[in-house]
């Protein structure tokens, strides 16, 4: 983890968890701000590692895995611009429930624990959009839960596209785009199956008319047709 240049003010107000705030209020915050350099693939935290930041994503993605007892690694969660992570273990006390990794290069702020709970627990609009990206969390989990017990992998894949299509979408003419550039090893991970299989099911759903793969993006055509169960 490498320091970096200070972030622009406009760049950082960009996040929406400083949207709502006026200038008094961000520049306060802005001083507790230390910006870091993570290089693709290198580790933020380790799961069970005491947790001393809270961390906001400004370029870049990063991924929250789980590995299991065979070794198996998970996605849970992808976090991009914009987005925060760490604030669990600074909240409760408790150690990190998962691993965080730089997917790409990507430039981070730090908020350190003391910092956390001086300034960031005291503002009473950071803390509310903070309990909203949580409970948004929470049904995200619901959600993955419940695609994963699906019987078929195809099934899976196909929850999997409609939650990041919650999670990431953008609407236009054409239908959702899912604005995470996302390969189907990581697609995989997600959703608990092979890296072919992801290729075939996706070949499947294009065939279709149902999924168009643009620029590395994933476009939903016809998003409802997504609901439909998948076969074995």
């Amino acid at each position: 983890m490498i320091a970096a240049a200070k972030i622009r003010p406009d760049v950082i107000r960009r996040v929406p968890l400083f949207s709502t705030l006026g200038d008094a209020e961000f520049q306060a915050l802005e001083e507790i701000f230390v910006v870091r350099n993570f290089r693709k693939n290198q580790l933020i935290f380790l799961e069970e590692e005491t947790g001393n930041y809270m961390y906001i994503v400004v370029a870049g993605k990063v991924k929250v895995t789980k590995t299991n007892r065979d070794g198996k690694e998970s996605i849970l969660a992808i976090h991009q611009t914009g987005d925060f992570f760490g604030e669990m273990a600074l909240m409760d006390g408790k150690t990190s429930p998962a691993t965080v990794a730089a997917m790409e290069d990507c430039r981070i702020i730090t908020i350190a624990r003391e910092d956390f709970n001086r300034v960031i627990m005291c503002n009473e609009k950071v803390v509310r959009q903070i309990i909203q990206v949580l409970c948004g969390r929470l049904r995200q989990a619901w959600a993955q839960l419940q695609g994963l017990s699906y019987g078929s992998a195809e099934s899976r894949i196909r929850a999997g596209l409609l939650q990041l299509a919650r999670r990431h979408g953008v609407s236009d003419a054409r239908g959702i785009i899912i604005n995470l550039r996302i390969t189907h090893q990581e697609l995989a991970e997600m959703v608990g199956t092979a890296r072919e299989t992801v290729t075939r099911t996706l070949a499947a759903l294009q065939k279709k008319g149902i999924l168009l793969i643009e620029h590395r993006r994933l476009v939903l055509l016809q998003p409802k047709a997504l609901s439909a169960s998948g076969t074995d």
